[in-house]
């Protein structure tokens, strides 16, 4: 094989490389992102629904495993929901298709449990911050709301308690701690 024949094979080789090495983006610069949602212990959440600046959307799996259609690299807004769990939303960069997105959703009871923490301690600031966020989720859970009831109480905010309370017992709670609870409030705002 003389020199042009090798050369001329040598620069086909190139062009098909450099073809297939463009053409991994798709044929408009176009790539498929995936991710994965967990919770705060680190295991999956399943069956969120994953949205991208509003064009695109997809679901995780049962192993909280998603994929992302076809898009083009750029900054979009996520939004990961899920009933029960805190609703994300954040801004990403899409850069290359090998990009995995990580991201960690409490579920409300996971923020109850920090709550709980954050009490033990005595830190209002940041029990009050994880009730607030409980509460978004889902405003009828009548633990969340003897929570909420709680920091009132140690914030010295009887009315605001009172109404926690009320407002679990007209849920259908029957826990005898909520009248136990009400009945001192009323006594410390008859003062």
């Amino acid at each position: 094989m003389n020199n042009k024949n090798q050369y001329f094979l040598f620069a086909l080789f190139c062009n098909a490389l450099l073809y297939m090495s463009c053409n991994t983006l798709g044929s408009s610069g176009n790539i498929v992102i995936n991710g994965m949602v967990y919770d705060f212990a680190n295991k999956p959440v399943a069956y969120c629904q994953v949205i991208l600046s509003n064009s695109y959307t997809s679901s995780t799996d049962i192993n909280g495993r998603f994929a992302l259609p076809i898009i083009r690299p750029g900054i979009y807004t996520i939004t990961i929901k899920k009933d029960g769990y805190e609703t994300y939303s954040d801004e990403v960069i899409i850069r290359d298709r090998r990009q995995i997105i990580y991201i960690r959703i409490p579920s409300q009871s996971q923020l109850l449990n920090l709550v709980d923490e954050a009490l033990t301690v005595m830190n209002l600031d940041i029990a009050e911050e994880y009730i607030q966020r409980a509460y978004q989720i889902d405003q009828k859970n009548i633990e969340m709301l003897f929570y909420y009831a709680t920091i009132k109480y140690r914030q010295h905010s009887y009315d605001e308690a009172i109404e926690f309370l009320i407002t679990a017992r007209s849920l259908g709670s029957r826990d005898p701690n909520i009248e136990i609870f009400l009945a001192i409030l009323r006594e410390l705002t008859d003062v």
